[in-house]
């Protein structure tokens, strides 16, 4: 993973303790994967639906967090953080991940094709420029 970016949160203001904690457990899932996430045969041992669930303990209990990891795609994970009453709505929450894979992949592949298209035009382009210049020779 090259990047981490914080993308959003509650209407609660923003963290930092959160974030850090979010971003080590990216960089404790990429240690991981480095020593026994990959066959040799295989590749990667993590499917669509690899996750983790870590609970952390306050001394108050209203403070319970819940840290949940998915792998969105080969170079994109999502943490979330939630209260740890809220653990029962795990296939919600699941429901909503998907979602979220969803709309990335929507994302990512309308600016693929802008891209191409771009692209495309750019070649008609200088082709046309090309030709208008050996016409005037």
């Amino acid at each position: 993973m090259i990047s981490k970016i914080y993308i959003a949160s509650d209407s609660s203001p923003v963290n930092m303790k959160h974030y850090e904690i979010c971003s080590e457990l990216i960089d404790v899932l990429i240690d991981v994967t480095c020593i026994y996430g990959y066959d040799e045969e295989n590749g990667s041992k993590f499917d669509k639906k690899s996750s983790s669930i870590i609970k952390l303990a306050h001394e108050n209990n209203q403070e319970n967090i819940v840290l949940y990891l998915r792998e969105v795609d080969t170079c994109l994970a999502l943490v979330c953080l939630f209260n740890q009453t809220e653990i029962h709505k795990q296939h919600l929450i699941n429901y909503n991940i998907d979602r979220f894979k969803e709309g990335l992949k929507k994302i990512f592949n309308s600016t693929a094709m802008l891209r191409s298209e771009y692209q495309n035009q750019q070649v008609a382009t200088g082709a046309s420029s090309a030709a208008a210049a050996q016409d005037m020779k």
